[in-house]
């Protein structure tokens, strides 16, 4: 593989940062397309000011990569409210080359949030490409890419405490441990509340019992199992509404 002119001034470790984005690019001296929708791109994954027709040198071509890494490792330092570690840097700049929508991304969004879990697996949100009708569809080398990118977002830097190597799927409602210790334990607090409070509770709960008897005719006996049930289920949705919304 040709790679770029090491002595230039990068903005990155040549190692970690530069060569990964050169072996995800790859560098081509006329103007191509990868896809029917895309832009012309020449050198090491540039668009600014090609043509169909544009041709370039080697030099050139780092030249114009080196630039290119300065401005991008400017602008996605500007954009992160969270100092990004240097692999969190050299994998966020990383994505910004290759998608121009990072501004508004889930992944810096989530990053700039302290959740590097969370911004981890938002890169596999953006693997998709326009086919010759416009629909976007699931690209296999997009979602490649995300991958190697999620990996070095995750990476631990020299003297910290390890982070997971890989994005976990996130687990299902059932198997949430929030969800089951919130269950269980509203369970447990209302089983003490009707079993130990039975003498401080009786004359409201025979009220209740009545009133529910006259209009649903349910069992009496049946009423503090029946409103425990009911507030399990209203705890459980609750729970499901916080996690959807990404509090849970």
């Amino acid at each position: 593989m040709i790679r770029p002119n090491p002595s230039l001034p990068w903005p990155l470790d040549y190692d970690g940062g530069v060569l990964p984005i050169a072996e995800d690019e790859g560098c081509k001296l006329k103007a191509y397309r990868n896809y029917p929708r895309e832009p012309w791109t020449c050198g090491w994954g540039e668009t600014e000011g090609v043509t169909p027709s544009t041709v370039w040198t080697q030099p050139y071509a780092d030249s114009r990569f080196c630039d290119s890494l300065a401005e991008r490792v400017a602008a996605v330092r500007e954009a992160c409210t969270v100092e990004p570690t240097p692999h969190q840097l050299a994998a966020l700049v990383r994505f910004a080359y290759n998608y121009g929508k990072w501004r508004t991304s889930t992944v810096l969004r989530l990053h700039n949030k302290g959740d590097f879990i969370g911004a981890a697996n938002a890169f596999a949100l953006v693997n998709k490409v326009q086919d010759e009708h416009g629909r976007l569809i699931p690209n296999a080398g997009l979602t490649a890419r995300r991958a190697r990118e999620a990996a070095q977002y995750l990476k631990p830097s020299e003297g910290s405490h390890p982070m997971p190597q890989a994005v976990a799927p996130q687990p299902g409602m059932a198997s949430s441990p929030t969800v089951q210790v919130s269950t269980v334990g509203v369970v447990v607090a209302a089983l003490n509340s009707v079993g130990g409070q039975v003498d401080a509770i009786r004359g409201p709960l025979t009220t209740i019992r009545e009133v529910a008897t006259e209009w649903f005719g349910a069992a009496p006996d049946l009423l503090p199992w029946l409103l425990l049930g009911a507030v399990c289920a209203a705890v459980l949705w609750r729970r499901i509404q916080q996690r959807q919304q990404g509090r849970a």
